[in-house]
């Protein structure tokens, strides 16, 4: 069976996505030949993209830098630069393009019930309030209940009291008219 490449004349020097290409094979196969053959890894197995990118990363001053910049200079994606330069503990300008909330939270009283901090703020719904206050972890100040006292009544007894007291209101309306 003939080969489908002809592996013999292949320049092991290079990078495996480069033969690949050179190929038209995919770089997984040049990477399991590689190993099939035991030639070894690339001479230029270290200049990676990533590994390109990274070191302009580390090398940029990016304190006075915002993530537009940066990732223009280095010619990558935003989220790629932020997730290095959060890595290697690099400050950068952050920009917070979120929505401005609609309602002042910073004068709201949390010791209130969100009812009355919903009232106070001008928020329709009082649920808003409660979700705000989950996200930020500030806690409800519980409302103590005492126990109602368990003591029975007797109806039979509050109907003869009642009955004793319409009796008299009767008796007095009678006596006036």
């Amino acid at each position: 069976m003939k080969a489908k490449y002809n592996w013999e004349s292949i320049n092991w020097q290079e990078q495996d996505i480069i033969i690949s290409r050179q190929l038209g094979c995919n770089r997984e196969r040049v990477r399991q030949k590689r190993l099939q053959l035991n030639v070894g890894r690339s001479l230029f197995h270290h200049k990676r993209r990533n590994c390109v990118v990274l070191d302009k990363l580390l090398s940029l001053d990016t304190e006075n830098m915002t993530l537009d910049e940066i990732a223009v200079k280095v010619e990558c994606s935003k989220i790629y630069v932020r997730g290095i330069l959060k890595r290697h503990n690099k400050s950068f300008i952050f920009i917070d393009k979120r929505k401005i909330g609609k309602y002042d939270w910073n004068k709201a009283d949390w010791n209130r019930t969100d009812k009355e901090v919903a009232a106070y703020l001008g928020v329709p719904n009082s649920g808003t309030v409660t979700q705000h206050r989950r996200r930020m972890g500030i806690i409800k100040q519980r409302i103590k209940i005492t126990k109602a006292s368990k003591k029975r009544t007797c109806w039979y007894n509050v109907d003869k009291l009642n009955k004793k007291v319409l009796d008299t209101m009767i008796t007095k309306n009678l006596a006036f008219s």
